[in-house]
Order: structure tokens, then sequence, then C-alpha cells
């Protein structure tokens, strides 16, 4: 497994309340990225939200648009995120271009000043 570090930033973020009833809202929320650093390029996420008073969960799908440490192409992060954590898979199969066979997972923090770093660790067949 080889690991890419970099930093994004939110170029976008459109939440849009689709359903409110027993006090949990529905949403959908169109999100776009610029990554910059190891990773490097755009995403575009779908992200559908559940919240309440008590909880907040997603489900998402984000498509990059980027070179990994230099091999340009594409792929898709399966973003799920609840009580029990946040996982971000790489789709089996997403991957094309430079980027096809990846395979691997994500990882996102941000730290006291906002900023936010993307971890991809990952595996790429031999180019």
């Amino acid at each position: 497994m080889t690991t890419a570090t970099a930093t994004f930033e939110l170029d976008q973020w459109e939440p849009q309340t689709q359903d409110e009833a027993g006090g949990t809202e529905f949403a959908r929320v169109a999100i776009a990225k610029t990554f910059t650093g190891a990773v490097e390029g755009t995403s575009s996420v779908e992200m559908l939200t559940a919240s309440n008073a008590v909880a907040r969960a997603y489900v998402a799908f984000e498509r990059l648009s980027v070179s990994v440490d230099g091999r340009k192409g594409s792929f898709v992060l399966r973003h799920t995120a609840g009580d029990e954590g946040l996982s971000l898979v790489i789709l089996a199969g997403s991957g094309a271009g430079e980027l096809e066979g990846i395979s691997g997972s994500a990882a996102i923090t941000m730290d006291e000043a906002g900023q936010h770093t993307f971890t991809l660790t990952y595996d790429l067949p031999a180019a």
C-alpha cells in the first residue's frame, strides 16, 4: 500500500432539504473540492444526509479527477458516516486513465484552523 497526502478546499457546499418528518431532516448536498499535494485535481460529491437532535449520518459518492503521485485519471470514493465513524473506500472498478485498477481507502482530518487534510492509502497496478 502507498500513501498520498493532500489538502483540499471546499469550492461548493449546497445543501437542499428534501424532507422533514418526525424531527429528522433528509437533505441532498452538492459539493465540489480542489486538492493540492500528492493528490492534485478536483472532485464532485453527491451526498445524502439524515439529521436530528440526537444524530447525524450521511452517505455519498465522490468522483475524483486527479493525479495521484503523478498518475492522472479518476476514481470514485464511497463515503459512509454516522455513530460508527467515517469510512471512505475506493469503489472497485471505478479507476480510469492511469488510475485504472486503483484500490484502497482514504481518511479526512481537519485541524483547529479548519484546514482539511486528505490521506489516500492505495494499491495501483504497475504502469
